[in-house]
């Protein structure tokens, strides 16, 4: 049976084609799903031949417009003036991209609407595709092959091992820091693409399970037990090591001043009173010799917070990690510290160090997560 949808004010016209239900998870091992944008309309275009399929409907439609306005409807979603259920999804054919306002994607594109009339998309995309849109944003395709083929396999990792973790949420992992940074197809690299094949369906494993493969961008001379940071039991291969090979990093070394001022109204946007600060005092380290605990005198007591969080109140890209040292300097402070990130696990411009100097993709992996196996996925 097939129903031409007629009265359209746009030029959305669709075929009604077959019934179909999509779940709110993939089922392929190989599949993750990545939210790219929250926004209150999107722009799409796709290739000739992409369907549509409307979830709340169990129903298929072949787009005959390439180009495509999403916009939250009450209850569902709008497209081109027609109306959809709250989540849809857009096929294109293989090896085509689609286009997600400026940026094109491998893969379909999910939309579902959101709360206050926002619109959440989510990228379902092969593993292997999806770590091509990611190392290029994580370092630098010039880099030495071996620090690709590294990056590759820990991104990889992590991918999968989020995706177990959050098996039941709508979308595995985010496009940005909060997990690992993803461009889609924007800034792939023939180079990093070859790493992705030359190590396709490789990953890190400890006891049998895919290990926490977190990574940083330089350690500053000794990476982090992620203890320290996360709290936790902690793992094995998740301890510190040393590491005299990220020298190069731009921010291998860093200082920053900052007056009373800003601090004060860093923690007041945090929900913390530190009124007039006469002192700022490291009161203890991580074994690591990193940032544990401070505290903060200021005319109203002593406020104690943690490294961790002192750096996420005055921000990452100010404060570059827990490596560092405070004195006063004038009327505010100066802080000088060494590495950038978290400091867990792999140290990236320490792998490119490493491969530099002849060590392998499987040598660098090793050195970061010692006692973990490296194998290739059935």
């Amino acid at each position: 049976m097939v129903i031409m949808i007629k009265g359209l004010k746009s030029k959305l016209y669709i075929i009604f084609c077959l019934f179909i239900f999509f779940s709110g998870t993939s089922e392929g091992a190989n599949i993750v799903r990545v939210a790219i944008k929250t926004s209150p309309n999107i722009k799409l275009e796709t290739a000739e031949g992409a369907r549509i399929f409307d979830a709340a409907y169990n129903r298929s439609f072949i787009i005959k417009s390439q180009q495509m306005t999403v916009t939250p409807s009450n209850p569902g979603i709008t497209i081109n003036n027609s109306e959809f259920g709250s989540a849809v999804k857009i096929i294109t054919p293989a090896d085509t991209l689609i286009k997600v306002d400026k940026n094109n994607y491998r893969g379909s594109i999910e939309i579902r609407r959101g709360e206050r009339d926002s619109l959440l998309v989510i990228n379902e995309i092969d593993i292997e595709d999806y770590l091509k849109g990611v190392i290029n944003e994580e370092i630098s395709a010039k880099w030495h092959h071996e620090s690709l083929k590294a990056q590759a396999v820990v991104a990889r990792t992590y991918a999968l091992y989020q995706k177990e973790r959050r098996k039941d949420n709508p979308y595995h992992l985010e496009a940005t820091t909060a997990d690992q940074v993803y461009g889609g197809a924007r800034n792939e690299d023939e180079r990093t693409n070859r790493a992705v094949e030359d190590t396709r369906g490789i990953v890190l494993t400890y006891d049998g399970r895919l290990a926490k493969a977190f990574y940083h961008s330089a350690s500053g001379g000794i990476t982090e037990d992620v203890t320290d940071v996360w709290g936790g039991e902690g793992e094995s291969y998740l301890k510190p090591v040393k590491c005299d090979f990220d020298r190069d990093a731009p921010n291998y070394q860093w200082e920053v001043e900052m007056d009373k001022a800003h601090i004060e109204t860093a923690f007041s946007r945090n929900g913390i009173r530190t009124d007039d600060i006469s002192s700022i005092e490291i009161i203890s380290f991580t074994s690591s010799k990193r940032v544990s605990e401070l505290y903060i005198t200021h005319r109203n007591g002593v406020e104690k917070i943690s490294g961790v969080d002192f750096r996420r109140i005055i921000g990452y890209d100010t404060i570059k990690s827990t490596l560092f040292r405070v004195k006063e300097n004038g009327g505010g402070f100066l802080f000088y510290g060494r590495g950038s990130g978290h400091g867990v696990g792999l140290c990236q411009w320490g792998a490119k160090g490493m491969a530099e100097k002849g060590y392998s993709f499987t040598d660098i992996l090793k050195y970061y997560y010692p006692g973990i196996e490296i194998k290739r996925m059935k």
